[in-house]
């Protein structure tokens, strides 16, 4: 099956149009969220655009300087074609995923959560840096879930990480880090606050994690 079988639908005017406006049959279907979120007629939606804490910083930054023998190169994340985009997934009532209609991240999820990650290791002592520079170590990730679950009201986040050396690639360790937040609202600010605090417990636990071996 082609690649063009896993390209999303999106919900507008009442009918299901492909990315290039044309009727079509595909195996991912992406419902935005409208009436829900109070929007009306079939219009394009305008979105306001948000950042994670750090990751502007630590993307501006690239070239950090390395100190300790211990530092950690952080590979940026793998996740599902839902997750990796530009939108806020939301989960549904009856589980389903969608995107939220009215707000968008500034970049790519997974590079946003590398540079994220980067700037909170090194904000709690670790020496993190992106791909490239003299490091001990590599962590390599993958966003399991990364999504705001309104049947539960909250943000949730579940990375899952690997650790292991940059010399002969042995595997230090692996595990799966979750951070939650009480999420009551799903407009943009609020949803962003709430999964920015959810990303910071895993990150927490992820940290505390390494540094515990290297």
């Amino acid at each position: 099956m082609g690649s063009a079988d896993l390209r999303a639908e999106q919900k507008v005017g009442g009918r299901f149009e492909t990315e290039n406006g044309k009727p079509g049959s595909f195996r991912v279907r992406l419902v935005i969220f409208v009436a829900a979120l109070g929007l009306h007629g079939c219009g394009a939606t305008r979105r306001e655009t948000f950042d994670l804490s750090g990751a502007s910083i630590a993307a501006n930054t690239r070239t950090f300087t390395i100190s300790r023998a211990s530092a950690v190169a952080v590979a940026e994340p793998s996740a599902s074609q839902l997750v990796n985009s530009n939108r806020l997934v939301i989960r549904g009532e009856a589980d389903d995923l969608a995107y939220l209609a009215d707000a968008q991240w500034a970049d790519r999820l997974p590079h946003l959560v590398q540079a994220s990650l980067i700037a909170r290791l090194r904000e709690r002592g670790v020496d993190a840096a992106f791909p490239g520079a003299a490091a001990s170590y590599q962590i390599a990730t993958e966003l399991r879930r990364f999504e705001i679950d309104v049947s539960g009201r909250r943000a949730v986040v579940e990375i899952a990480a690997r650790l292991s050396s940059e010399q002969g690639g042995r595997l230090v360790g692996a595990a799966v880090f979750l951070g939650q937040a009480p999420a009551d609202h799903t407009t943009g600010p609020e949803a962003v606050r709430s999964l920015d605090q959810a990303l910071d417990r895993a990150a927490d636990r992820l940290v505390a994690w390494v540094r515990g071996r290297i």
